[in-house]
């Protein structure tokens, strides 16, 4: 385990790569509902991205729990109050949770979809076994309640990376942890 006053380059990247991808996704997965239903070539097209770049999502997600479980991060600052360090605690651990559960349940909804999915819309996207096999109304109840569950997320998603914000902000006011622990490639001045 690696312990320092900020995070790893490697585990600052992935941050803010799985970051500028959720932000994309979320905005994406709004502005999907505009793309008119009778261009079904450009409806192909878009969410053939949208589905790309969730298991993009998936894969830095995971990626970045292994880096996680193996680099222990830097100590929080002596200036973090004790509930304070408990919700950030138990805000991470949800938003692992979203980061691998959303894309997985994107994914859920693609097994079930009676339309092909290709991932950067040119190589074939498998469908989990556990799925493929549901056939008429089965599937299709099994394909909107994993899409149900997909809206809830997004709209927990933009509840968690708000607070997350609002976190960050506060205690960059407050002490700058968010430039030293974030940001910044130097070790804090003692």
């Amino acid at each position: 385990m690696i312990g320092t006053q900020n995070y790893t380059k490697t585990a600052r990247w992935l941050h803010w790569a799985i970051a500028a991808l959720i932000v994309f996704m979320l905005a994406g997965g709004f502005l999907m509902q505009f793309v008119p239903e009778d261009n079904f070539s450009l409806t192909v097209t878009v969410y053939n991205w949208h589905k790309t770049f969730g298991l993009l999502v998936l894969v830095l997600s995971v990626a970045r729990l292994v880096w996680r479980l193996t680099h222990k991060p830097p100590p929080l600052d002596a200036s973090i109050k004790a509930w304070e360090a408990w919700l950030s605690k138990l805000v991470h651990v949800v938003f692992y949770v979203f980061m691998i559960g959303m894309p997985l349940i994107g994914w859920a909804i693609i097994s079930t979809s009676r339309f092909p999915s290709k991932l950067f819309n040119a190589v074939p996207l498998a469908k989990l076994p556990i799925l493929r096999d549901f056939t008429g109304d089965v599937r299709e109840n099994i394909n909107g309640l994993f899409g149900d569950i997909h809206k809830v997320f997004a709209f927990i998603a933009i509840a968690l990376i708000v607070l997350h914000i609002a976190a960050a902000v506060k205690h960059h006011r407050e002490d700058g942890v968010f430039i030293r622990r974030m940001l910044a490639n130097k070790k804090k001045a003692d």
